[in-house]
């Protein structure tokens, strides 16, 4: 008779959703939370953001990797390989983004190639620091220093010392939020739909 635990389900009604969140992947308030999103293939370049998590060396850094592909496996397997299979989350396909951002802590992406990224837009949006591979596309909307950090796709020491940098720094994980969301700004939809409007006038005569 007795005893038997608490169900999370009879908690939810005593968290906010981001630490709902946290709790049904297994993570705590104080961990620091890196998510990444896209599909998991060459071009994304998901490896070398775990192996930067595995040479923070600090365990309570998990990296939330949303999406699917053909790399699942290999990635799945680097993290193990590298001794951070626990701090490394395989979410597949999700329709809770806006939710997860706010679970997080940090954006990262490390890929190759790149437009206007419309997750890291996201992110912004969301108010999140991003550290992200120095290409064109994520320059557009990441001034390094400012709104996150740049670096070379396949640095991983680099890109290691710069989650390090904002996972220590609260205040400059709070100046880069700020940023963030002021800068997107420019990217709202009716701000490019009036620049689009402008350049028409010109090329058409006004």
């Amino acid at each position: 008779g007795g005893g038997g635990g608490v169900v999370l389900s009879d908690l939810n009604c005593f968290y906010p959703l981001w630490y709902q969140k946290r709790l049904a992947l297994g993570l705590m308030a104080r961990d620091t939370v890196l998510i990444s999103v896209g599909r998991l293939d060459k071009n994304k370049n998901n490896s070398t953001l775990i192996k930067a998590v595995a040479l923070c060396n600090n365990q309570s850094v998990h990296l939330v990797i949303c999406g699917d592909g053909e790399e699942r496996d290999f990635l799945s397997n680097l993290a193990r390989e590298l001794g951070v299979g626990p701090q490394i989350h395989f979410l597949g396909n999700r329709s809770d983004m806006k939710d997860l951002y706010a679970m997080a802590d940090i954006f990262v992406i490390a890929s190759y190639r790149e437009g206007l990224s419309r997750s890291l837009m996201e992110a912004m949006a969301s108010g999140l620091p991003c550290v992200t591979s120095d290409i064109r596309g994520n320059r557009d909307l990441i001034q390094n220093g400012k709104g996150g950090f740049l670096s070379s796709c396949n640095d991983v020491s680099g890109f290691s010392e710069a989650i390090s940098r904002v996972v220590e720094g609260l205040e400059i994980r709070l100046k880069m939020s700020e940023y963030n969301l002021e800068k997107i700004k420019d990217f709202d939809i009716w701000v490019v739909e009036k620049q689009i409007e402008e350049i028409y006038q010109v090329v058409m005569g006004g």
